[in-house]
């Protein structure tokens, strides 16, 4: 698992204050004195932000919310009260782990188990539950998955099922992913079932 890490920067005498704290918060502290030294160690990925939330002075969050997600940016407005702003930054980092474990990289395809979103690039196709399921259910099989198979795993059905419930579900699916994506490579058929 990535660290948690702090980045802090141009903000010295908070990151004495929070340095000073060390052992006791479960996260690694980054200070950068200069936003443009950040700016450049990211930019050549000399650093990653992964897994990582910034603390920026209020007067220079909107340079970095032009850079970075906005999402992984606290905005530092004195005076603080540095208890609640420890409890903030906590339960931001909680947001941002479980945000991080929602996105799965499926192929060239990145599927948000929390919205039921496949996405590539800039588009996006909504799923339902099901298909959602299907597709997570085929990514973790490292070998292909027969329709009864599915039947069973996905719909909790036995042979009960009728039999072209699976395969018009997912003729239906790379329909849609077709139509929105252009191609329909994503589940592929060959003889002993589906597999991405």
């Amino acid at each position: 698992m990535v660290n948690q890490k702090l980045y802090i920067i141009n903000l010295s005498n908070f990151y004495d204050i929070i340095s000073e704290l060390k052992e006791h918060i479960g996260y690694e502290i980054f200070k950068f004195d200069n936003k443009e030294i950040f700016l450049d160690k990211y930019k050549s990925k000399s650093i990653s932000i992964e897994n990582s939330i910034l603390i920026v002075h209020e007067k220079e969050y909107n340079f970095f919310v032009k850079n970075v997600n906005e999402d992984q940016i606290i905005k530092f407005k004195p005076p603080v009260n540095f208890f609640t702003f420890i409890e903030n930054l906590n339960v931001k980092f909680i947001q941002k782990k479980y945000q991080d474990q929602s996105n799965v990289n499926i192929k060239d395809f990145s599927l948000d188990i929390n919205s039921r979103e496949l996405k590539k690039d800039e588009l996006s196709l909504k799923l339902t539950e099901r298909e959602t399921d299907m597709i997570l259910y085929l990514n973790d099989s490292k070998k292909p998955v027969n329709v009864e198979t599915l039947e069973k795993e996905i719909w909790q059905h036995s042979s009960d099922l009728e039999t072209h419930t699976v395969e018009t579900h997912i003729y239906r699916l790379r329909k849609k992913i077709k139509t929105e994506f252009g191609n329909d490579d994503l589940i592929k058929s060959d003889k002993d079932g589906y597999i991405i």
